[in-house]
């Protein structure tokens, strides 16, 4: 533990957020992330894996407030389903929440306000809910940005799958077992789902929604960029235009708002 917030038991609205960074001081993406959550009423618990010692500070430019911030350190492995395991197994006690998100800090962003993204979680009359929806290998919500709703994350099965994450080297193994994994547990089991967007609505067939529907995504109202489209924009014939597009669209420099890696350009 390096800081508790107030996580009372009965809290009605709790975030989850998965956090990686080799620098203790928190990128403006994620402490917007921060920011917006907290606005909308969520109780946020980071749980970092950054190697950095130091405590971790959110970005000045962000209004976070810090003493209703809890952080969680641990090590390096597990990705972020680690992560969120990990707090999960902590605060059992807020699993029963009514409006509990699972998020992570792989997208840059959000660039504007999420209360549109939020009010479409908590009116959703669905069990678990994605802000993005792929058909990318097989139809699943994409996990940086999943919402429970109704107590459904306390109930035994969902407990049991959480319980069961185990730490698996190869990312795509990892992908495989406990994404496209997740999906066929919501699917056995009854559980209802529903998408903020929709991959039909940004891409065709099995392309990644955030990867190559990156701009119909943010036409659809996700305020995000993918982190490794910044890195490496030759994955899409139009990456050049991201950084402008973010620009025009936000009024932002997109290079202030992320840890880029030093052989960045």
């Amino acid at each position: 533990m390096e800081r508790e917030g107030e996580l009372p038991e009965g809290a009605e609205r709790v975030a989850f957020v998965a956090q990686w960074s080799t620098m203790a001081a928190l990128s403006l993406s994620t402490s917007r992330l921060i920011q917006e959550l907290q606005r909308a009423g969520y109780r946020v618990i980071v749980s970092s894996s950054c190697p950095d010692p130091e405590p971790l500070t959110v970005h000045e430019a962000a209004d976070v407030r810090v003493d209703d911030l809890t952080v969680l350190r641990r090590p390096n492995v597990g990705y972020d389903f680690g992560s969120w395991t990990a707090a999960m197994h902590r605060y059992e006690h807020l699993l029963a929440a009514d409006k509990v998100l699972v998020v992570n800090d792989s997208l840059v962003g959000p660039f504007a306000s999420l209360e549109p993204v939020i009010r479409n979680f908590e009116t959703t009359t669905a069990d678990v809910w994605g802000m993005v929806q792929s058909r990318q290998v097989r139809p699943h919500l994409q996990s940086y940005f999943r919402g429970f709703r109704y107590g459904s994350l306390e109930e035994p099965t969902m407990r049991r799958f959480w319980r069961d994450v185990r730490v698996i080297p190869d990312k795509l193994e990892l992908i495989a077992a406990y994404e496209y994994g997740f999906t066929d547990l919501l699917q056995r089991h009854g559980y209802s789902t529903a998408s903020y967007v929709h991959a039909d609505d940004v891409v065709w067939g099995e392309l990644n929604p955030t990867i190559q529907g990156w701009e119909r995504l943010l036409d659809a109202g996700v305020p995000f960029i993918k982190r490794e489209l910044l890195r490496r924009p030759d994955l899409v014939p139009d990456g050049g235009r991201i950084r402008r597009v973010l620009t025009e669209r936000f009024g932002i420099e997109v290079d202030e708002w992320w840890e880029a890696p030093p052989s960045s350009p």
